[in-house]
């Protein structure tokens, strides 16, 4: 039984698209409303239903109030009265409950004086809730069908689903006739309470009803690709709308136009028939009022800031095109632009001799929107495993240097790394002292050699690695020549020896390479010749033998 209360609450609460925690809160206050007879007609009664069980408990509840402030005996009680009641030491502002029997046997009149309790309860739950919606509809589009048009076009009913809108007269487009049935696409302008509920006031002339057409039917609007920059409309016969594009390469009255003017086209037809002139809004202020006078060619374009007005001249056979019918044109383009606007023709000016100005070339290219001015722009770094955040959103602790293991050495390599050479390090620049030559016999008639400064050498000695610096190839030239020049007397006892005397070969150049195994040339000249003298005393001998 008690599973069937609740089961029956959940499919009311279901029903009436409602929150079920309100739909309780109104069962309870209807069966409080209840228990308000004989004793406990002018108590106050609090009733608790447990939703998982279904379990009801009641209570009778008491404030704690001093004696002075006692209004009511049937709802408040003094100290004193609580202690003999049973609830001592109760100080003012305190809440007695005493518990009332759960068993409930109430007439006819409580049963209806319940059932009046819910159902004003769930009418005041459901009509919140249509509230809470369609607040967050305002200034939308939505669709709804005419419930019933009164007499005279004063207002059109039309059912919205959950709640019921009025179409004012004020906010109907004058061309158009609506019929009981008929489905019709309209603005919310407004919604409030009023005393049969919320209100939703609906528009069929709003401009605001072009833009949302048109952002339904024109992907590139809704995206923010194309952009709507003013719109001017006469519900029901001509609007003017100036769009531009924020991308590269997106042409945006084509955009709007779409294939063939399918696009626009849905949208003419929503309106019933409406006129919409799509023009490109210009930064330039003068190019965007020429721009707006469209379809009319305007030849000359004057602007007076101080008047804010536009004098604008245009061909004789266009005067009317750029006036429109009944002065349509040129009010939906002052409208459109803000400002005044005189539109005179081109053979006026010339027979006044007055000068003219030819409207400046319109800006064809995409005006991107630009990046905000003074925010700075904060690189932030995705967050990651050695992410840190130090201070500032964004930064990244300096990574610790990483220490990197020697790989380890096979066998060979150890043998070879222990007779290897340490490599020399490089220090700064001292003076070296001076080589130990080798001492070579000199012959006696040698001129003594001079005594050599001491070289400054910028690095270690290279010999054994082969490689050498200039001051050292340097260095060794000297010692060269040195040598060539102790030794040429025995160069030429030798060459009377050996026969006429041969060129000198100049200096040699430097030896490159490795100097590890170094053999003087020198020493194998004289050699040679030893050889030579041997063979020459072979010679003789053998001429005195035969």
């Amino acid at each position: 039984m008690k599973n069937d209360f609740v089961l029956a609450i959940s499919q009311l609460s279901a029903e009436k698209n409602l929150d079920q925690t309100k739909v309780f809160e109104a069962v309870e206050a209807a069966m409080a409303s209840a228990y308000k007879k004989d004793e406990l007609l002018y108590a106050e009664v609090e009733v608790k239903i447990d939703i998982a069980t279904g379990d009801i408990d009641a209570w009778r509840v008491w404030e704690v109030r001093e004696d002075e402030e006692i209004e009511d005996d049937e709802l408040q009680v003094t100290p004193e009265r609580a202690a003999e009641m049973g609830w001592s030491g109760q100080e003012p502002g305190a809440l007695l409950r005493e518990p009332l029997e759960a068993s409930l046997d109430a007439g006819r009149i409580a049963a209806q004086t319940a059932k009046q309790v819910v159902l004003q309860r769930l009418r005041e739950a459901e009509r919140e809730a249509v509230y809470g919606e369609f607040t967050t509809k305002q200034g939308e589009l939505v669709s709804g069908t005419v419930l019933r048009v009164e007499p005279g076009r004063r207002q059109v009913i039309l059912d919205l689903g959950r709640a019921e809108a009025v179409l004012p007269a004020s906010e109907q487009v004058r061309p158009e006739h609506y019929r009981v049935g008929q489905r019709l696409r309209v603005y919310i302008k407004e919604v409030y309470r009023a005393s049969k509920g919320p209100q939703v006031v609906a528009s069929r002339a709003h401009p605001e009803l072009l833009r949302r057409l048109l952002e339904l039917e024109v992907p590139e609007i809704a995206k923010g690709v194309v952009e709507i920059m003013g719109m001017s409309r006469e519900p029901g016969f001509r609007s003017k709308i100036a769009v531009i594009s924020r991308q590269h390469g997106v042409d945006p009255i084509g955009a709007v136009v779409g294939m063939r003017g399918a696009r626009i086209q849905n949208v003419v037809n929503e309106l019933g028939g409406e006129r919409v002139d799509i023009i490109r809004w210009d930064p330039n202020e003068t190019a965007f009022v020429a721009n707006a006078l469209s379809p009319a060619e305007i030849v000359s374009i004057r602007l007076e800031e101080d008047e804010n007005t536009a004098f604008v001249a245009v061909p004789d056979k266009q005067l009317s095109l750029a006036i429109g019918k009944e002065g349509q044109n040129a009010r939906l383009a002052a409208k459109l632009t803000g400002r005044r606007i005189e539109i005179t023709a081109e053979g006026v000016l010339i027979r006044d001799g007055e000068d003219l100005y030819p409207p400046p070339e319109p800006n064809m290219e995409a005006i991107p929107i630009a990046a905000p001015v003074g925010l700075p722009t904060v690189d932030v770094t995705p967050a990651g495993p050695d992410y840190v955040q130090p201070g500032l959103p964004g930064e990244r602790a300096a990574p610790e240097p990483v220490v990197e293991e020697p790989a380890a050495l096979t066998p060979e390599q150890e043998v070879l790394a222990e007779f290897a050479e340490p490599a020399a390090e490089v220090t700064e620049p001292v003076a070296a002292e001076a080589t130990p030559e080798v001492a070579e016999p000199e012959p006696a008639d040698a001129p003594p050699e001079p005594e050599r400064e001491p070289v400054a050498a910028s690095a270690p000695s290279t010999a054994t690695s082969g490689l050498r610096f200039a001051e050292e190839i340097g260095d060794l030239r000297d010692l060269d020549d040195e040598d060539d020049q102790r030794r040429q007397p025995a160069r030429r006892a030798r060459g009377r020896r050996r026969g006429p005397a041969q060129p000198d070969r100049g200096a040699r150049p430097a030896r490159r390479g490795s100097r590890r195994f170094e053999v003087d040339e020198d020493d194998i000249e004289e050699g040679l010749g030893d050889m030579f003298d041997d063979y020459e005393d072979e010679d003789e001998e053998y001429d005195d033998y035969s």
